[in-house]
């Protein structure tokens, strides 16, 4: 009977439970006592991949829990739906290695995803997160929108049309204190 099965793929957009960086998860069903040679097998498979689309800097983490396991792979900001491709690619080597079938084919694939990537990149998202970093002031992105600062000291762009950081007024830009409360219950009541 079969217990590997891919659950839930998405996009990490910053900081999360598994790691500080933006990136990609994978969420999977598991049988008992199978985490760790699943993990074990999709870490080689997510290892070779990464090298194959050139993210040599990316970093491989997972977190086992009764009946599962979140996979997670960091990846640049701007190109964050390709690293969801690049991390299924893994969980399909992974389990094609794992239950005997064949494996999809690594060439094939990183062409396919260098593409994405290629396609995804924005060079101005990243020169501007560097700027905000270097200056330490808060740096937002979405699909839409990138912003430096916080409240009355921030400046916000469409995505598609970014300042060059030497364009941008940090003068005028600084944060605010900013207090984040999460989780499922007892938001409001705390706040």
């Amino acid at each position: 009977m079969n217990t590997l099965a891919l659950h839930d793929s998405r996009r990490l957009t910053g900081p999360n439970l598994i790691t500080d960086s933006a990136g990609a998860v994978l969420d999977v069903t598991l049988g008992p006592h199978e985490a760790e040679r699943v993990v074990r097998i999709w870490r080689e498979q997510a290892q070779r991949i990464l090298a194959s689309v050139d993210w040599h800097n990316e970093e491989i983490h997972a977190r086992t829990f009764p009946g599962g396991a979140s996979l997670v792979m960091t990846a640049p900001i701007d190109a964050l739906y390709a690293a969801t491709e690049v991390n299924e690619w893994a969980w399909a080597a992974a389990e094609a290695e794992l239950e005997g079938g064949s494996e999809p084919d690594l060439t094939e694939a990183a062409e396919r995803l260098r593409g994405l990537i290629a396609e995804e990149r924005n060079p101005a998202l990243i020169a501007l997160k560097k700027a905000a970093h270097a200056r330490s002031v808060c740096f937002l992105s979405d699909d839409d929108r990138a912003s430096v600062g916080m409240g009355r000291g921030s400046l916000t762009w469409p995505v598609d049309s970014l300042p060059r950081p030497d364009e941008v007024d940090w003068k005028s830009v600084h944060d605010v204190p900013v207090a984040l409360v999460t989780g499922s219950n007892g938001k409001t009541t705390t706040v």
